[in-house]
């Protein structure tokens, strides 16, 4: 098995919801880095980028052309945000609880 693929699989099995992971994340000069929109594939732990959905047919990055037909997509932003109920204090490593603390006096040392 190829190195790039020991990689992606043990990620994979310890993080499961995170996606793909890439051995070479950098597209070197062929075009910019991994992008919202990008449409792609993996191969040999690199992500080839065909085109960007986001992007209108003309835009340079496009090298490789689009899809007949192709319509940029539109997002809204605020469809896709969840404000969600998290609060600053509830940023904590997995298997850590929070508790209380108890004031530390001369008397308790």
């Amino acid at each position: 098995m190829a190195h790039y693929d020991i990689f992606r699989e043990q990620l994979a099995i310890k993080y499961p919801a995170y996606g793909v992971a890439l051995w070479e994340p950098s597209p070197g000069k062929l075009y910019s880095p991994v992008e919202i929109g990008d449409v792609g594939y993996v191969r040999g732990g690199k992500f080839h980028r065909l085109f960007n959905a986001l992007l209108p047919a003309d835009h340079p990055s496009q090298k490789f052309g689009v899809p007949e037909y192709h319509e940029p997509l539109t997002l809204t932003p605020s469809e896709h945000i969840d404000i969600g109920t998290v609060q600053p204090n509830h940023y904590y490593s997995h298997g850590i609880s929070m508790a209380a603390a108890e004031p530390i006096t001369l008397a308790s040392r």
